[in-house]
């Protein structure tokens, strides 16, 4: 079977590595490639490379610009932004507020003036809207690029991302009569990115509430959903420590082998670096002033996000004692040994506090204890995403969490001394979040095996453009039209002409009137 990957850049590696090679290791013909290669992330378009031997590395595919790349980037920016009026999304203000930042055209801006709409007006707008999607045209550089590869199933990832161009690329799937796949790359994707926006062959989840999310969120058919598990967590199940808690306490920079807890970071959109240190400052001082002996003397490891680690390079800690940040600088999650490093930091920790970040899920895996505290700083992406709720305890998560920061301190000391009821609440988390089809059953070869059957499933047939999209097209060029006009009204040298010039005149005009005044 020929295997397309289509990832929007290397950095999706990290997730899809083991499910690369799991495909190719059941003799499928796998190629891989990126829609950019922009991503500031530290996996670059070299970790395409390091699987050459094993796949075909196709690099980055066609990008379309033009009149109509502008048009479905406005039309798929206006539907990501849309569904954040759903009222399941009223207090995810910080996620509607960066998808306004990142992508919402100015010229639609008076959107943002919607406080929010009934979940039936949304499903209505995003219809209207997907109707204007299907009106645009397919990219003769997508069309090309599939028919040459010619492969018998599309796999994409994430396709959510914010306006994302792999629409395009389903959309060229049901042009070519490829079958098509979506795998949902993280816990968070359903809720805290865009809209799926068309519906592929297949949407390739986690687990039932991904699934609950696809359908309700997504408008995605139960019957084209998917459930594996998660295919990048595998590697923790049956991996041992590689070095003793001494040994990794002195490579930590720990001043000795007491047990510790370990802060894990959180990417810059829950928690920019600069705040995140003042809260894990303010956090030490309440651990080291706490009554309970336990915590008072316990050390305290923080390691970083790796793509948010900023204010931690300078070692903002340095003037505490019993504290470490390793690593200090971002790093590509995916090195072999940075997930050593990772592993053995979690293996080792007498319990792992964290804002909002999937370490904590990680933890669950290994068995440490995992709690965290609701801070208000961080409520926008703490309680206000949807996501973070899967790790309460009431909703069958893995986490203890504290509203105030006795609270929090009492639930670490219980962490470190009576950890039972943790552990088995992480457990039970393990198995229906992570592995839903059995806690001993891998959720790689899960995947690989979904997407076998999809490709033994009959071909669909070539799906051409319906001929009222066509008539559609001119009423879609007519609403993009004001995007380019204002973006350009908007552009900040013109603006300062114009200012100039108002300044300019109102000079001219005053001087004007104090020489008809005096001549009075």
């Amino acid at each position: 079977m020929k295997i397309l990957f289509l990832m929007d850049s290397p950095e999706y590696l990290r997730f899809y590595d083991s499910a690369i090679e799991e495909l190719a290791a059941r003799g499928h013909a796998v190629s891989i490639a990126v829609n950019s290669s922009r991503s500031r992330k530290p996996i670059g378009l070299e970790g395409l490379q390091a699987y050459a031997d094993l796949v075909r590395v196709l690099g980055v595919v066609p990008y379309e610009q033009g009149i109509w790349a502008g048009v479905a980037r406005g039309v798929r920016a206006t539907m990501d932004f849309v569904r954040f009026l759903h009222p399941r999304f009223a207090d995810a203000h910080a996620l509607r507020a960066r998808m306004k930042r990142k992508v919402l055209p100015r010229a639609y801006s008076w959107i943002d003036a919607i406080p929010r709409l009934s979940a039936t007006a949304v499903r209505v707008v995003q219809r209207g809207l997907a109707a204007m999607e299907q009106a645009i045209p397919v990219p003769a550089g997508v069309l090309d690029f599939l028919r040459a590869h010619s492969p018998d199933v599309l796999m994409v990832s994430p396709l959510v991302a914010a306006a994302s161009e792999q629409v395009d690329w389903i959309k060229g799937a049901h042009r070519c009569g490829i079958r098509s796949a979506v795998c949902i790359a993280s816990w968070d994707n359903l809720t805290n990115k865009g809209l799926l926006r068309i519906e592929p062959d297949r949407v390739v989840v986690w687990n039932e509430a991904q699934k609950r999310e696809a359908a309700e969120y997504h408008y995605i058919p139960e019957s084209k959903i998917v459930v594996t598990g998660a295919q990048l967590f595998d590697r923790w199940f049956d991996r041992t420590v590689t070095r003793t808690r001494e040994e990794f306490c002195r490579r930590a920079g720990l001043p000795d082998a007491r047990p510790f807890l370990l802060f894990t970071g959180s990417s810059s959109f829950i928690s920019e670096s600069r705040a995140e240190v003042a809260f894990v400052r303010q956090w030490i001082r309440a651990v080291r002033a706490s009554a309970e002996p336990a915590l008072r003397e316990v050390a305290v490891l923080v390691r970083p996000h790796p793509y948010n680690a900023s204010a931690w390079e300078s070692d903002p800690l340095a003037d505490l004692f019993g504290v470490a940040v390793y690593p200090r600088r971002g790093y590509n999650a995916a090195d072999p040994e940075n997930r050593t490093d990772f592993f053995d930091s979690l293996a080792h920790a007498a319990a792992v506090v964290g804002i909002n970040t999937s370490a904590m899920i990680e933890a669950a895996i290994v068995g440490t204890p995992v709690c965290s505290l609701l801070a208000p700083e961080f409520a926008g992406t703490q309680s206000g995403t949807i996501h973070f709720h899967h790790l309460e305890l009431e909703n069958g998560g893995c986490v203890r969490m504290a509203s105030t920061l006795p609270e929090h301190l009492a639930q670490l000391g219980d962490a470190l001394t009576r950890s039972d009821a943790a552990r088995q609440a992480s457990a039970r988390f393990v198995a229906s979040f992570v592995r839903p089809h059995g806690i001993d059953r891998a959720a790689t070869p899960i995947l690989a095996g979904g997407i076998e059957a999809l490709g033994s499933s009959p071909s669909p047939p070539p799906q051409p453009a319906p001929l009222w999209s066509y008539l559609l097209r001119p009423i879609v060029l007519a609403a993009a039209a004001p995007v380019p006009i204002v973006d350009w009204l908007r552009k900040p040298p013109l603006v300062s002409r114009l200012r100039k010039r108002a300044r300019d005149w109102a000079k001219v005009a005053g001087k004007r009137w104090q020489k008809s005044m005096a001549r009075w």
